[in-house]
């Protein structure tokens, strides 16, 4: 017994002996010495806890620098729920709430700066009745025509597209129509149009086409967060998209460096691809860019008005290791029968810019001032041979 405990117990040099093997010609001496299997097990915890110490300093020092130097791509604020409505539409199911103000809401969140007008949307107050010589532009779209993450109104895509066509010398004026509510498929922009933009009497309907429109889920949390379903603060948009579960949820909400490694991970599947495949199984895959492109193409040919949808690409990787252009060619392939709607891809528009991707969105997903500049350029180079001269003009009146 004391000569266990003094092995298990004493010194290394107690407890280190020759080491030898019994063989068929009795012992043999083996180079070395056997080590005390205690001491071994106590160097290994030694070096667990070591390398436990060091990955938990490098976590730390690696979440201060994401924070400190806020590293894209960047969580959204939490949704400001204030800005919208439960709408009787069961199809557009909810809108944003006319009149609403940054003064009336308790935390704009990334709806910073946002004043809806009373028609209910995020834009300047336009006349029911289309001016003589006026050329009236509507444009649909989710989160990315409203602006989300842009405070100056000004400075969101529509709002330039207005500008660059009216310093082209046409012979009309042009003015362009934001109906962009965040959070919407093609097929609610679709009912936006019927139930909102007709009364406009447009002469040209674009359609702002988020990578992510493909989904029954591009509304993301806006419901449940109306509904009551969500306690406050509960991560946004931008997050249902990527989820896999609550646990890694919570993680990515509250840790910038998961959120960052996470997203940046060349190795992840695209949440894009994950939404495409889940829908692939339920039966029901690209069915609101579907139906959505046949109602824009029947209000078209019934109005006499043309029909713009632009691609816009994400930003969640450089453009040119994009990781979404299958889906790109699943969205042109889906519009190709649509001889009404003309598809324009705008990722090598925006790839042809000297700017990376990472530069012009802080999420991933929405793009930033500079990102709204180049979208309004991309548009307004498309629509210039289009619409010169005014196109139909004020023809309806």
């Amino acid at each position: 017994m004391i000569f266990f405990l003094a092995t298990v117990f004493g010194n290394e040099n107690m407890a280190a002996r020759p080491c030898t093997t019994v063989g068929q010609w009795g012992e043999i001496p083996v180079s070395g010495r056997l080590e005390n299997p205690t001491a071994k097990w106590r160097r290994w915890v030694q070096r667990g806890v070591g390398l436990l110490i060091g990955l938990v300093v490098a976590l730390i020092v690696g979440e201060v620098v994401v924070r400190a130097f806020d590293l894209p791509p960047r969580p959204l604020p939490p949704l400001a729920a204030g800005y919208y409505e439960l709408s009787p539409n069961r199809l557009l199911k909810y809108r944003f709430r006319p009149g609403m103000t940054p003064e009336d809401v308790a935390d704009p969140g990334d709806h910073r700066g946002f004043r809806i007008n009373s028609a209910g949307f995020r834009d300047v107050e336009h006349l029911l009745a289309k001016p003589h010589g006026c050329y009236r532009i509507v444009v649909l779209g989710d989160s990315i025509t409203a602006g989300v993450g842009i405070e100056d109104l000004d400075a969101v895509f529509t709002r330039r597209l207005e500008g660059l066509l009216n310093t082209d010398g046409q012979a009309v004026s042009f003015e362009v129509i934001n109906l962009g509510v965040g959070g919407y498929h093609t097929l609610q922009e679709a009912e936006t149009l019927l139930v909102s933009g007709l009364r406009y009497q447009p002469d040209h309907v674009v359609v702002a086409f988020c990578v992510n429109d493909i989904s029954w889920d591009a509304d993301g949390q806006v419901l449940e967060e109306l509904r009551g379903q969500l306690p406050p603060g509960q991560q946004s948009v931008l997050l249902t998209g990527w989820r896999s579960s609550s646990w890694t949820s919570g993680l990515l909400s509250q840790s910038r460096l998961c959120f960052f490694a996470y997203h940046r991970a060349s190795s992840l599947e695209p949440f894009l691809e994950l939404e495409w495949r889940r829908e692939s199984r339920s039966g029901y895959v690209g069915t609101p860019l579907r139906q959505g492109l046949q109602r824009l193409e029947s209000m078209a040919e019934a109005g006499g008005f043309q029909c713009h949808l632009f691609l816009v690409p994400a930003f969640d990787r450089h453009f040119q290791a994009y990781a979404h252009t299958e889906l790109h060619s699943r969205v042109l392939e889906q519009a190709s029968t649509c001889r009404s709607v003309t598809v324009v891809d705008l990722l090598d528009g925006f790839d042809a810019q000297e700017v990376e991707a990472v530069d012009l969105s802080h999420d991933g997903l929405h793009p930033n001032a500079k990102g709204h500049e180049i979208l309004a350029s991309l548009v307004h180079r498309h629509l210039k041979p289009v619409v010169s001269d005014g196109g139909r003009g004020d023809e309806s009146q």
